[in-house]
Parts: C-alpha cells; structure tokens; sequence
C-alpha cells in the first residue's frame, strides 16, 4: 500500500512545527499533534497524518474541508458551567486541539465530582473520537467522545436517514473507553454509517473500487466507484433492515452533540452554516461542528483494579473463543490497534503516496525539513 514511511518521533516533530509555522501556539500544536499522530500510530489512517495538510493546514486558508475556515488565535469561551458540565463555543477554533481541552476540562470535573460532561459547539473536524475516550480511560475513568452535524437542506457525500433519499447526516461516530490492568485498554470508536468518509476518500486516493454497501450514487443505487458517491449509508443500510438502528444512533449522537450544546440555533451565523444551503429549516440551521465528552471515574463503582482485571478477564475470555472461518482470533475493539502501535513504534509509520506527498508539500511551503523513508 505505500512505499515510504517515517518515524513517530520524526512525524511528532514535524507535524508540531507545521502547526505553529501555521499560527498555531505550541500547546494547542502539541494538542493536535497527539491526536494525529496517536490515530497513525494504531493503524487509523483515515484520520491520522493524512488529513494534516487538507484537513487543518489548508483549511486555515478557506480551501480544503468543507467543514469552514479554521481560526487558529480563537479562544475557547464557556456558554454554560455547572460542578458537572459544560458548555463551550470554540469560535471556529481547531478541533483537534479544542477537544483535547475539552476532554481535559471533563476528566478535572470527574476527578473532583466523580462525573464530567462537556459539549462543544461552533468548532471543527476533531479527529479519531477514541482518542479523546481514550484520554479518560489513562486516567482511571470510563471515557465518551462523540462527534455530530445535521444539514438541515442536505449535502453531498453526508449520510442518508433511514428511508430517505436526502443525505442530511455527518457520520456521527460514537466512542467509548474503559482501562484494562495489563492486558490493551477497550476502545470503540464507530462511525454510525457504515463507514467514514474519510475511508472512501482514502480508497479514492489509492485509486481503488469501494465494496458494494458502502455507498450510493445520485440515483440512490449502490456504487464501487468512489467518485460517484453521493450518499452514505447508515449502519445496517438505508432501506435494509437494521438501518434504522444506525440512523438512530447517528440521530443519538447528533441530540448530545448538535442539540444540546446549543449548535443548532435560531440565529446561526450563514458563514458557519456547513454545506451548499445555509438557509434554516423550520427557524433552525446548525452553526459549525459540535462535539460531546465526558469522563466517569471508576472508584464510583468499585476498586478499579477490580475492574481493570475484569476487563482483562473479559478479553482473555474472547481472545479464547473460537474464530470462524476467515478469521484468526476473536479480540475486542482497541486490540489490533493497540498492536499496530507497538509494531508502529518499533517500525515506522507507513505512508501512502498521496500522504507523502501532502508532507513534502508542506516543508517545501514552511521550509521544515522531512526525513521519509523508503520501505525495506
């Protein structure tokens, strides 16, 4: 898949000095950084090092994402603030590292009240949401990290309600960490359409077909070819039975995203309003992406040592089990990452061309300079 690759630490620092070449501070570039670079280093490519360029560098400059321009000097401001939540605006901020914050903010709650919950509104495209459970589950806690947008007229390439045609969705991913004792943290991140954009961009990078039940066309039929997509299917199908349990999981997401941090609004500001149509529907539209964190600790519930050996116990019990045909192993969300970033450790990181690319561009405009790799 790629012909190159470069270090971690190589990347680290690379990807932290693009940032504040950029006009990002230090410590939001550090913020930023980490999420990246911890979704490239467990084998989460989508929505690593590959989005650097296009998704926040480029963006900053009004092209790129779709998902508006990004200010980079945009403070974090609070809307609402109780011992246990929190309501915050980013002001258009970078996504990535407001949401570091913001989760940081969630863990400082639940460590002086056992639970903190905090929702984010007028921000940008966040990253892997495991990295943000994750961020809790280091400390103890059961992590939660969800993402959401609604396009109240629709918009290409978004996610198609249950029986409907109109794609009006983000792909609204839900994430969840729970700590293990020695053996890999639980971990689930999952888009609540059947996949990502992000990986159909990917497969379109590489030049390859998609699988059928991926996605659709204009005319709503199946399509392989990723240039055609128009629409996304929620998990389980737009039509097929069990589709309707992944709509509501997006529209779930989207109520403790969109809805409740106050981003879908009455008065948004057009400019912010993602997608072709800015126009509100019934007097509501929704004014840039919004997220949702929260962080409980464990010794709410028990010792958790306890139960960080329960977990282990769990996932030995299923890494035990029988695997059917195809299959090596039976292992729980977070295991096969958890080892591609041991292996990514000791090995390098993979890049795929395009990827490369995207890198060499930006130390050419930033004058920073690179050290890629060939692979052995």
């Amino acid at each position: 898949m790629s012909e190159t690759k470069i270090s971690a630490k190589e990347l680290r620092s690379f990807s932290q000095q693009i940032f504040e070449a950029a006009g990002v501070n230090s410590i939001d570039a550090e913020y930023a950084t980490d999420v990246l670079i911890w979704a490239s280093l467990r084998g989460v490519d989508t929505h690593g090092i590959r989005n650097l360029k296009r998704y926040y560098i480029d963006t900053a400059g009004g092209v790129g994402r779709r998902d508006g321009v990004i200010c980079f000097g945009a403070e974090l401001t609070t809307d609402y603030e109780s011992p246990t939540t929190a309501a915050l605006n980013a002001n258009y901020g970078l996504g990535l590292s407001v949401s570091v914050r913001a989760m940081n903010l969630a863990i400082k709650k639940a460590n002086e009240t056992g639970v903190g919950i905090v929702s984010v509104r007028n921000s940008t495209h966040f990253g892997p949401a495991g990295y943000f459970a994750h961020m809790a589950a280091q400390q103890d806690m059961l992590g939660f990290a969800s993402t959401g947008y609604l396009f109240a007229n629709g918009q290409p390439k978004s996610v198609v309600p249950f029986g409907g045609l109109l794609p009006m969705l983000s792909t609204n991913p839900l994430a969840m960490a729970c700590p293990g004792a020695n053996g890999p943290d639980f971990v689930l991140d999952m888009a609540t359409s059947v996949v990502p954009v992000n990986r159909v961009e990917m497969l379109e990078e590489l030049g390859k077909a998609i699988p059928a039940g991926w996605s659709l066309d204009e005319n709503h039929q199946t399509t392989d070819n990723p240039d055609k997509v128009q629409k996304m299917e929620p998990l389980g199908g737009a039509t097929t039975y069990g589709g309707h349990k992944g709509f509501g999981l997006a529209v779930a997401g989207w109520i403790l995203t969109g809805l409740i941090s106050g981003a879908w609004r009455t008065n948004p500001h057009s400019d912010r309003v993602l997608g072709d149509n800015s126009e509100t529907k019934h007097g509501f539209a929704q004014e840039g992406i919004a997220h949702s964190f929260a962080a409980v600790r464990l010794d709410q519930f028990g010792d958790p040592a306890f139960i960080k050996q329960g977990l282990d116990a769990m996932t030995q019990t299923f890494n035990d089990s029988p695997a059917a045909p195809g299959f090596d192993r039976v292992i729980i969300p977070g295991q096969l990452e958890a080892e591609t970033e041991v292996e990514r450790h000791e090995n390098g990181i993979p890049l795929s061309p395009s990827t490369a690319a995207d890198l060499r561009s930006l130390s050419e405009e930033f004058g920073i300079p690179l050290k890629i790799q060939a692979l052995a």
